[in-house]
């Protein structure tokens, strides 16, 4: 005869006697026995940062360092480095002032050893440096800033401009790590506008705010009804499969076969040439990809560049051509060909837009040549285009 062994909680035999208790977490340890201090520190400053080297204790129950300091807005600020390290690295400081930190030696009975006091003093944040060097200007449809990031910190650039009550409106907040860079606020009015620029990093340190007065340039959408496709002798043969240039201004990006599509072997680098019907100045662009399984992939452009003329060398060279800008199209997920993440898709839907530099000159033509496609083949396809700016 078979026996079968039913285990039963202890708490659950007894119900009739006793509530069952809790369980309470407590440190694995608990000897009571504080360990020693760290010893031996040296301080290094940095940009908004100091890095802290010591000797640890000789203790087989240590787990961690602490390091508490109380900030400029009176908020205590704990760090933690693991004792298989002798350093710490204190982030976040808000100032260039000197601060009373504490390290303490930390065991696995969370007993804590005697505070060891030290001054530290960080060197001027990034955000400081950064609104230094700031460069405000005028541009199409708002404001143009351009900064230097030489830290390479992750930062906030906010936007605001005094709307007609004179109260600040905040228009945007540009993130980026990059070195260096420039984006552009838009979506204002051309008429004299004070706007308000600050940085921000992510320990919400913050800049005081510049202040300047500035008019945003006239800017629309230029007239596509005027749009021509214009095949000149190096240029990619007109279309492959039908698919011709001018359905990249027809308004249609998810239909089917609504898009330019080269010739099935046109090779790389290839380029095409669009007349614009008027001589304008260009300010930005969105380009959509050919949509479906296409996206970031096949022969959507990868890598290419957008040249201007107002009078196109007749041999089809680029003799009387002025590169405009190059581009990179950026795949948010940064995954493999083919994979697409929701950001993905919800990228390309939006479309890539990209701006032209404000002192390019006026073009009539112009000349979209791609150097790379995303599956690394020899065909290339857009399934729309807009570009931005004024003609007058």
């Amino acid at each position: 005869m078979k026996i079968t062994n039913i285990l039963i909680p202890a708490c659950l035999l007894l119900t009739t006697m006793y509530s069952c208790k809790q369980d309470v977490l407590l440190p694995v340890e608990h000897d009571g026995t504080k360990p020693g201090p760290v010893s031996n520190i040296k301080v290094e400053s940095r940009p908004g940062t100091v890095k802290l080297t010591y000797t640890l204790p000789a203790d087989p129950d240590l787990l961690y360092v602490l390091g508490e300091y109380t900030d400029k807005y009176g908020k205590l600020i704990q760090n933690k480095a693991s004792f298989y390290s002798d350093s710490m690295v204190v982030q976040g400081f808000a100032d260039s002032a000197v601060y009373k930190m504490n390290l303490y030696a930390v065991d696995r009975s969370e007993n804590k050893s005697a505070p060891v006091t030290i001054d530290v003093r960080a060197s001027s944040p990034p955000i400081f440096g950064v609104k230094a060097n700031l460069l405000l200007q005028e541009d199409f449809g708002g404001i143009n800033v351009q900064f230097s990031n030489p830290n390479e910190a992750d930062l906030a650039i906010v936007v605001s401009y005094k709307d007609s009550l004179g109260f600040f409106v905040e228009n945007e907040t540009f993130y980026t790590k990059l070195k260096q860079g420039a984006f552009t606020s838009r979506g204002l009015s051309p008429k004299p506008t004070v706007f308000g620029v600050y940085i921000r990093d992510r320990w919400n340190n913050r800049t005081d705010t510049i202040f300047k007065t500035l008019t945003p340039i006239f800017e629309k959408e230029l007239d596509k009804t005027k749009f021509k496709a214009v095949i000149l002798p190096s240029d990619v043969a007109n279309y492959g499969n039908g698919l011709v240039i001018e359905a990249m201004w027809d308004g249609k990006i998810n239909e089917g076969g609504n898009m330019w599509h080269s010739i099935s072997n046109g090779g790389m680098p290839m380029h095409i040439t669009v007349d614009l019907g008027v001589t304008a100045k260009l300010s930005r662009f969105t380009l959509w990809q050919r949509p479906g399984p296409y996206l970031y992939n096949h022969g959507n452009p990868k890598r290419y560049e957008i040249w201007g003329a107002v009078t196109p060398a007749a041999d089809g060279s680029f003799s009387n051509w002025t590169l405009l800008q190059s581009f990179v199209s950026v795949k948010p997920s940064a995954g493999p060909t083919g994979v697409n993440t929701k950001d993905d898709v919800d990228a390309a839907a939006r479309g890539e837009e990209n701006n032209i530099p404000l002192n390019a000159p006026k073009i009539r033509y112009l000349r979209i040549k791609i150097l790379e496609n995303w599956s690394g083949g020899s065909q290339g396809h857009i399934a729309e285009m807009k570009f931005f700016g004024n003609d007058i």
